[in-house]
């Protein structure tokens, strides 16, 4: 039985959805935020895109739409979400959202493309000053060039706020878009947010327009922090108009896939950005290659089939869980390029059957 989402989001608007759930959200543009609950949240870092039917948090990397939201706080399946839904009498509607533009549709203005370029500037010199990011890097087998294409970067959470204030740019608009910590205290600067992290940038037409940090070490709840900006779909840039795109889920993920020399964009989650499907309208043949685990799995077969027939899927080995570790084998390289001719050929074969 085919389910028709759109119809089940139009009847569950995630904003009333999610505030039944106990979150209490405030309005701030044609968006709502409150704190997340799938973590500690210190600070308002749920976002709730009532035009878009979608939210997403800045602090965990939670996102999708009224189903995800039912799936990850009941602890359901797809088809379990969805009768779940259809059980519930629809949520009383919160509060309209004010009638300012969406982020979604909100470009960057020209200083906002001055603070970041500059940050990603700053931190890419770093990087090449700081001994322990480059071997983090060399660990996760980034090689020096990639580095330099992608404007790698890292933060010693020192620096920003001089390099802002020399260069004349809004230090309130970069801490509006994540940049920093605002620090209320008499006489204390704002504290950098990504200090310590390696930067990975959204270039776009040689500047940079989103940023998110890894940190060095495995031992954080946050390990990514991402600004406060809507998430992109990484690396479009770099494949826009090109006839294939290899999707994937995480930043190293898609690192690992650049340095084969593969086009490729990163989904930074199981779900699109409201905007990225539209953004590969015209991309003749998609390729998923998403963690090989459940929510991986399920996020691929629902891309798969919004695609249709554009769509090839590439599984991973058995105890591989994503493609940054495949990179870690000797035979990464080989063994992934054997596996996409595998799925393309596959979905050419049931192309052509009668």
């Amino acid at each position: 039985m085919t389910v028709d989402v759109e119809r089940i989001k139009r009847a569950y608007p995630i904003a009333d959805v999610i505030a039944a759930h106990g979150v209490a959200l405030r309005p701030t543009g044609r968006r709502f935020m409150g704190r997340c609950p799938f973590h500690h949240d210190d600070r308002p870092s749920l976002v709730v895109y009532p035009d878009t039917r979608s939210y997403y948090c800045f602090g965990c990397g939670s996102g999708g739409d009224v189903i995800d939201f039912i799936r990850r706080t009941r602890d359901l399946g797809f088809a379990q979400a969805i009768a779940y839904l259809g059980e519930q009498s629809p949520p009383p509607p919160a509060p309209p959202a004010p009638t300012h533009q969406t982020p979604q549709t909100v470009r960057l203005s020209v200083d906002d493309r001055l603070i970041l370029t500059a940050a990603c500037e700053l931190y890419h010199e770093a990087l090449f000053q700081t001994p322990e990011a480059l071997r983090y890097l060399e660990e996760r087998r980034v090689p020096l060039w990639l580095a330099r294409r992608a404007r790698l970067g890292y933060s010693d959470g020192r620096s920003l706020l001089a390099y802002l204030k020399r260069r004349r740019l809004s230090v309130r608009r970069a801490v509006e878009m994540g940049l920093f910590y605002p620090d209320r205290r008499p006489g204390r600067d704002e504290r950098e947010a990504l200090r310590g992290r390696i930067v990975i940038p959204d270039l776009r037409s040689g500047y940079c327009g989103w940023m998110t940090g890894r940190v060095l070490s495995g031992a954080s709840d946050r390990p990514y922090l991402n600004l406060a900006l809507p998430k992109p779909l990484l690396g479009y840039d770099a494949v826009r108009g090109r006839p294939r795109v290899i999707l994937t889920e995480g930043v190293f993920d898609w690192l690992a896939l650049l340095s084969w020399g593969l086009p490729a964009c990163a989904l930074l989650g199981t779900q699109p950005a409201p905007h990225a499907m539209r953004l590969l309208d015209r991309t003749r043949s998609v390729v998923l290659v998403l963690d090989n685990d459940g929510p991986g799995r399920e996020g691929a077969a629902s891309l798969a089939d919004a695609f249709g027939d554009r769509a090839a899927v590439v599984a991973l080995p058995e105890g591989v869980k994503d493609v940054s570790q495949l990179n870690q084998l000797p035979d990464g390289r080989e063994t992934f390029f054997q596996l996409l001719a595998e799925a393309e050929r596959g979905v050419r074969d049931v192309a052509a059957a009668p």
